[in-house]
């Protein structure tokens, strides 16, 4: 294991930190307190950062922001990354045709890092801010794993928080070959405050001899966590509360480097919407593979990648 370099790993989690605040940006106090780094050492790391353009401060508010040298770096990323280029491309045009917020994360180490955001007209964004990581801890980054093969979904489970229930890792595992068999993943909302909207949605939609909420007890659903279920099928005149909708970009080793989601979603649909978005979701995330080399050629085929592996 390579020993950090403790100023890059400073410098780094100041750079990250900005990214979530671009526009109002931050004190060295706010920074210090932020990272964690002490406001010596932080003040020191900040004043090389805004020399080499990185990061600017305004002098006025002696607030912090991002830098110009971000910005050049970005172009050059997008041209030395052509399958990250292509995905921004149909990501956009997803969040266009839809009018739903989208979000490109990416697997980077054991974290999902927000890439690309688009928010919906209300201006509701996704869960993940561009810059923002979370751990890659079950339940978060089933559909990183689930074309990755046994092994790499085993290694998933084991991070699980001690002492779940056996049934939880089970209910994963089965969750994982759900979202294999669709293509996608499609996250439910679990309460029973979800369920209510639901049927309301349905009612007002087909009469009360047409209602079929998110949680009727005929629907199956499997559990991956909180406020997190995978409906076993989609029936088309059934409504969901939708919390996203998440399908893989694989690059030409059958790695899925990133995933492009759609959501959250302001009201139910019937299980026919759902559908159409994530055929139409998938068919733009093989226009990126394709355009960047050897692709996949249709949705089903995301299954063979796993059986490579």
């Amino acid at each position: 294991m390579v020993r950090p370099a403790l100023s890059a790993s400073r410098g780094f989690d100041i750079l990250e930190l900005l990214a979530l605040a671009p526009a109002q940006g931050l004190t060295l106090s706010d920074v210090a307190r932020a990272t964690g780094i002490n406001p010596a050492s932080c003040h020191a790391v900040l004043g090389v950062l805004c020399e080499r353009g990185y990061i600017a401060r305004d002098p006025a508010s002696r607030r912090f922001t991002l830098g110009p040298l971000p910005v050049a770096l970005g172009q050059s990323a997008l041209a030395a990354q052509p399958l990250l280029e292509r995905a921004r491309s149909v990501a956009d045009r997803m969040a266009d045709e839809t009018g739903l917020p989208v979000l490109i994360s990416a697997a980077v180490g054991g974290d999902i890092v927000g890439i690309h955001v688009r928010s919906d007209p209300a201006g509701r964004l996704p869960g993940l801010l561009p810059g923002e990581r979370r751990p890659m801890l079950p339940p978060l980054g089933a559909p990183f794993l689930a074309w990755a093969g046994d092994d790499a979904i085993e290694a998933w489970l084991a991070k699980a928080p001690a002492g779940e229930p056996r049934e939880a890792t089970d209910e994963r595992r089965r969750g994982m070959a759900a979202i294999r068999a669709r293509g996608c993943e499609v996250l439910v909302q679990s309460t029973a405050t979800s369920r209510l909207a639901s049927e309301m949605a349905a009612l007002a939609a087909k009469g009360a001899n047409g209602a079929n909420g998110a949680n009727d007890p005929g629907a199956r659903f499997h559990t991956l966590g909180p406020k997190m279920a995978l409906p076993e099928e989609l029936e088309p005149e059934r409504f969901y509360d939708i919390s996203l909708i998440a399908a893989p970009v694989f690059n030409a080793a059958g790695v899925c480097l990133y995933n492009i989601c759609l959501g959250p979603f302001p009201d139910p649909l019937d299980g026919a919407a759902i559908i159409a978005l994530g055929e139409a979701l998938m068919r733009a995330c093989l226009e990126a593979m394709r355009a960047t080399g050897p692709a996949l050629q249709s949705p089903a085929q995301f299954q063979v990648t796993a059986r490579r592996k």
